[in-house]
């Protein structure tokens, strides 16, 4: 499926619009296609592993807390370091929920004994403009992420990013983003949204009816 076909679809909404090749609606169609591809990633994003096939790395710098976030990533389902040799992982990294957490502190007297240790990272934080280690990198780490991806911009002859059945629900949405700037109140976007793209994330998100997942016990407790 390609761009021309969610235009064709908005032709189907909107019997008004001129969205063929060459036609005067064309630009403004695509605009607000890409607007409603926007707004739907923001949802999807908010859903965990919805469409998280993404994969990518980033890798850390010797001594350095921060490494940059990665471009249009929206979601990271997990994070882990891979091997030097082979770029298969050696460890999950745990994400870390305080601010600042990446740095471990510590009550008085303890502080007065702590040193500060580098080595491979074994947690992290996510801020959104970076990904704090913890520890601080002894040397570069390549660290593989797993998430949801922003898409391309949508084209007139490039291909659509995401199943079919969402096709419909943003042709609908640009549509409507479209009338909007007429005549329409845009106020009532947001629930048009939530109604057309609550059905697709549904859909999306319970892909996996193979079972409950069992218990995993990961830690050791001495007594």
């Amino acid at each position: 499926m390609t761009g021309q076909s969610l235009l064709d679809r908005m032709e189907l909404l909107n019997a008004e619009l001129q969205l063929q090749a060459g036609e005067e609606n064309v630009t403004k169609g695509l605009l607000a296609l890409n607007v409603a591809q926007d707004y739907f990633e923001s949802l999807a994003a908010l859903r965990g592993k919805v469409l998280g096939s993404s994969t990518g790395t980033v890798a850390t710098a010797s001594s350095t807390e921060s490494t940059a976030f990665p471009a249009g990533l929206l979601r990271i389902d997990r994070l882990q370091v891979l091997d030097a040799t082979t770029q298969r992982p050696i460890r999950e990294l745990r994400p870390l929920r305080r601010a600042g957490g990446h740095a471990g502190s510590s009550y008085w007297p303890l502080y007065l004994f702590a040193t500060n240790t580098a080595g491979m990272p074994w947690a992290y934080e996510a801020t959104g403009g970076a990904i704090w280690w913890n520890p601080l990198p002894d040397t570069v780490y390549t660290v593989r992420w797993y998430g949801f991806s922003a898409a391309s911009d949508i084209t007139a002859s490039g291909t659509f990013a995401y199943p079919d059945v969402v096709a419909l629900p943003i042709a609908s949405f640009a549509t409507r983003l479209y009338k909007s700037g007429l005549d329409d109140d845009a106020r009532d976007l947001d629930a048009l949204a939530q109604s057309t793209f609550g059905t697709v994330l549904d859909t999306l998100s319970l892909f996996n009816r193979d079972g409950a997942v069992g218990l995993e016990y990961t830690q050791v407790h001495n007594a």
